[in-house]
């Protein structure tokens, strides 16, 4: 196990206008995203992979750490990788939709992320795998996501 000490980003991240974070572990906590997504405030599209190959932890998700959150009006795109609608994920997912209420679309996809390792940094490629869900099962997650954000349903992709 590893500790992280929780601490702001000095200073902002105002040319980063992308992020793809991969092979985010499922029991590392999340609040180091948050940090950085409060430190980058005209970032328009974020992408995070949470690696479900390894072992599932309960205790995964976010400590209780209080990161500032202001609001972000230029992102426009989220997509999460490894979604597999527990608790923690949510939750994840509807701080980042209440931070961004310009938010245009929120893609949440199982599967994962291989490297091409000829092409170092930019051979990262999403592989799909599109999940079967219970039709409650999914009524129950876009519930969730959208109570208390005010996000409209219909923006959210679930697969």
């Amino acid at each position: 196990q590893m500790w992280m000490k929780p601490t702001a980003i000095i200073s902002r991240l105002n040319n980063l206008k992308k992020l793809f974070i991969a092979n985010v572990p499922m029991d590392w906590d999340t609040f180091w995203i948050f940090t950085l997504f409060a430190a980058a405030p005209y970032l328009q599209s974020l992408h995070v992979h949470f690696d479900n190959n390894l072992e599932k932890v309960s205790a995964a998700g976010s400590l209780d750490v209080q990161v500032e959150q202001p609001q972000h009006h230029h992102l426009r795109e989220l997509v999460v990788i490894g979604f597999d609608g527990v608790a923690w994920q949510t939750g994840f997912v509807k701080r980042i939709m209440r931070a961004s209420r310009r938010l245009g679309r929120v893609h949440l996809l199982d599967g994962h992320v291989v490297e091409d390792e000829e092409q170092e940094l930019v051979g990262l490629e999403i592989l799909p795998h599109r999940r079967e869900w219970h039709e409650c099962e999914r009524l129950e997650v876009l519930e969730e996501l959208t109570d208390g954000t005010g996000f409209p349903v219909h923006k959210i992709v679930l697969e």
